[in-house]
């Protein structure tokens, strides 16, 4: 501690570090010690609030997932109010309700539907007040037999007391049920049928397992140690949180008692905090959004206690050590960093003595003499040298962007290239454009470390097979796609075969030594430096032409241009047919005039890039013209984000266009010929449920079509493409079927019957009757009498 009085001996100015030093360690025991006192004297607040909150939120969840249930729990309910062979039962007399068995078969395999598709259900059944019956899932039954030998409470319930008054679907409360022999402990949902009536006529009953909804409160995860229950507007407890440890038995035991505290706040949610035999409760509650219901979190204040006094207990540990060890740190700050930094000051101060003479810097401290100091060594030395080396190759780089891109003239390349170290030793230029096929030039290309531009570089060195060059190249790379090599070539001395052999040589290479393909621009030679890009614009020019020449090729810019220009060969007739087969399905016809299409256009050499291009937009405009015939979308086929004219420009090889052409146009004829299954069925469905309402009437395709709305000739070739067999004898099997249960069940004459399945005579009756089974009604009837004996 020494050190620091004898700096400032040393120093005519104030030591800055000295100040830092001890402001810094102040600040560190000031944070320390209001940081212990907040945490140790507010740690069981906070607690208590993280933990209302917690559970406030717990609740929310488990309120909002058991509200959901309840939600479809009531839809489905109304959906059975609403259901035709329901409601037909609900409005039957006592008088008229035993005469229709299937009526109730109906019901009992609906209700049985819809207990097996939702597991929820424990049990559920209908209870008619016209008549004493009640109807279940497996059978129907008289109203005392079943609630006497069925369907049994441990609480004593009058059933057979009907509610005069219409209400929704509501709770009316726990019990513990028999049904079946298989006991449980359900809550009954009960909603009164049908609401189209001003007095109820019966009684819908769904009950669920209390276990289940139990589930649903421990859902998301473990509450523990909020232990959560539920209770009716008369302070019932309809189901709780397991119970997990003897706290939770104990919690258990008192909730009646908590149930009443709560009762009397007269609140839809809240919290208290409430004392019962002695021990405190942090209680939080909410209700439900669709009945009654409230929803109760317990956490026994005796656990926040403990939690709050581990946490004040390693505050104050953790307060002890910071505090010893930020006077320790003060103590190193102040005796050991500060020494090096002191030595540093008085190197610098004889260094730049000097310098300092006849200057005023008796206000200066530490950071300002040092900062100083470094300014003028930073300027005066000789590293800039260096630096310059070592982005020597950048910098090259850089230039030859500036030079293909035209920011180089004829009048600065000499100065340029000198400073650069760089050799334009000849007149000429050229460029070559490398593009890749398939990979990516940040692709390893071996397991060893290869630097492609030196490579490519490397090659032009006696490309014509002599030991006196002709040319120099300088290669970049233009995005992780392209290697762009300018050429610098003797113009007094051509050699044209040298360029090929270089292209030959590069090319040949890396297909052999790494199996990378490239594929090769090439613009024309030009003898000034301003002409470089004009060369580069006439290399890129000649590798659109890829798409005709395909992927791989060399391609010379002047080749490009003594191809011959003319538009592409697609007709209104040609599209007309491709636009039939798409609806059509046929797949085969439509490969064939696609075939017919490439064959007429893409013959090599006969269309340039952009003809091409507008080609396959014409054909993309030919695929959203299908759909928008089919009044559809791209975006209810393909997808929102999906463009065509976009999708098709994605793809830059010939034959990857033509495969996108071909599966657009394949998924488009799926996806209508699926539409048009999809309706017929549906129409079919419709044209059933009529006949079976009214196969008993004269029926014909003209009566149906008036009904539905469709003509009688597309419903007879939906009628046989749907079931395979026409209209007249699909009425007369579903009679004859009608026909057969009434010989089997009543004594009816066969004129009778006949009358009552829709024959217009019994002498048709007979005739169509004999078709069908082999035999006529009469014997018929005598073999079932036979086989009933």
């Amino acid at each position: 501690m020494k050190l620091i009085p004898q700096s400032l001996k040393v120093y005519k100015q104030k030591s800055i570090f000295v100040k830092m030093l001890f402001l810094f360690n102040l600040f560190i025991l000031v944070a320390v010690l209001t940081f212990g006192y907040v945490s140790y004297t507010q740690s069981f607040s906070l607690l208590v609030e993280e933990v209302v909150k917690s559970n406030n939120k717990y609740i929310e969840q488990a309120r909002d997932n058991i509200d959901k249930t309840l939600r479809s729990l009531d839809d489905l309910s109304f959906q059975i109010s609403l259901h035709s062979q329901v409601r037909r039962a609900l409005y039957l007399s006592e008088a008229t309700w035993d005469r229709d068995q299937l009526l109730f078969l109906d019901i009992i395999k609906y209700l049985k539907s819809v207990k097996l598709s939702n597991i929820l259900i424990s049990d559920i059944w209908i209870q008619f007040y016209r008549y004493p019956t009640v109807v279940n899932y497996e059978s129907k039954y008289n109203n005392e037999y079943y609630y006497q030998n069925i369907y049994q409470t441990d609480q004593k319930i009058n059933w057979q007391n009907n509610r005069s008054s219409h209400h929704g679907f509501i709770s009316i409360g726990r019990f513990k049920t028999s049904s079946y022999g298989v006991s449980s402990s359900n809550i009954t949902f009960v909603r009164t049928v049908p609401l189209s009536e001003i007095k109820p006529t019966g009684a819908l009953y769904l009950t669920i397992n209390t276990d289940d909804f139990s589930g649903m409160v421990q859902r998301v995860s473990d509450p523990y140690p909020a232990f959560i229950y539920t209770v009716d507007a008369n302070g019932e407890v309809l189901f709780n949180s397991r119970i997990r440890s003897e706290q939770d038995e104990l919690i258990n035991s008192v909730k009646e008692a908590i149930t009443g505290e709560v009762r009397k706040i007269d609140q839809q949610e809240g919290y208290l905090n409430t004392t019962i035999d002695g021990r405190s409760y942090q209680i939080v509650f909410t209700s439900s959004n669709v009945n009654d219901w409230k929803y109760i979190s317990i956490v026994p204040t005796a656990f926040i206690t403990e939690k709050a006094s581990k946490i004040r207990e390693f505050t104050l540990v953790a307060a002890m050590i910071c505090l010893a060890g930020g006077l320790i740190m003060s103590y190193f700050l102040t005796n050991r960093i500060y020494r090096p930094i002191n030595k540093i000051v008085s190197y610098i101060s004889l260094f730049a003595r000097k310098q300092a003479e006849g200057q005023d810097h008796l206000k200066e401290d530490e950071l300002d003499f040092i900062d100083r100091i470094i300014n003028y060594v930073y300027y005066e030395n000789q590293s800039l040298r260096d630096s310059f080396e070592k982005n020597l190759p950048s910098l090259r780089q850089k230039f030859l962007y500036d030079l293909i891109e035209g920011r180089v003239s004829s009048a600065n390349l000499e100065g340029l290239t000198n400073e650069l170290q760089m050799e334009f030793n000849y007149d000429s230029f050229q460029i070559i454009v490398f593009e890749t096929v398939d990979f990516s030039l940040e692709d390893r290309i071996s397991p060893y470390y290869h630097n492609i531009l030196e490579i490519i570089d490397g090659m032009a060195a006696g490309a014509d097979g002599s030991d006196e060059a002709h040319m120099a190249v300088k290669s970049i790379r233009k995005r992780n796609d392209k290697i762009i090599s300018l050429l610098n070539l003797d113009h007094s001395s051509p050699k044209p075969e040298i360029i090929h052999d270089f292209i030959r040589r590069v090319t040949t290479y890396f297909e052999q030594e790494h199996g990378r393909t490239f594929t090769v621009g090439i613009g024309n030679i030009h003898r000034s430096v301003e002409e470089v890009p004009l060369s580069y614009v006439e290399a890129l020019s000649a590798l659109q032409y890829k798409i005709v020449k395909g992927e791989g090729s060399v391609i010379f810019v002047d080749e490009v241009g003594k191809m011959p220009e003319r538009s592409f060969i697609y007709s209104i007739e040609t599209e007309k047919h491709i636009i039939n087969c798409v609806k059509t399905g046929n797949k085969t016809a439509l490969h064939q005039h696609l075939l017919a299409l490439w064959g007429e256009n893409l013959k090599e050499g006969g269309l340039s890039p952009e003809i091409i291009a507008n080609l396959f937009q014409a054909l993309a405009g030919t695929a959203i013209r299908t759909i928008y015939e089919v009044q559809s979308t791209t975006g209810e086929i393909f997808g929102d984000s999906f463009d065509l004219y976009k999708e098709v420009n994605l793809y830059a090889r010939l034959q990857d266009k033509k495969e996108f052409i071909e599966r657009i146009f394949g998924s488009i004829s799926e996806w209508i010929q699926q539409k048009k299954q999809g309706q017929n069925t549906s129409l079919f469905n419709q044209i059933q449920e009529y006949v079976e309402n009214n196969y008993h009437l004269d029926l014909s395709l003209t009566i149906l079509g008036e009904n539905i709305g469709l003509s009688p000739s597309y419903l007879s070739s939906i009628f046989k493409e749907t079931t395979g067999m026409n209209f007249v004898d699909y009425i007369n099997t579903r009679r004859v079927e009608q026909a057969k249960i009434m010989l089997r069940k009543t004594n009816e004459t066969v004129v009778e019957i006949s009358d009552k399945v829709g024959f217009t005579n019994s002498n048709t009756f007979i005739r169509v009757f004999k078709r069908h089974e082999g035999i006529t009604p009469g014997q018929f009837r005598q073999m079932r009498m036979k086989e009933d004996s």
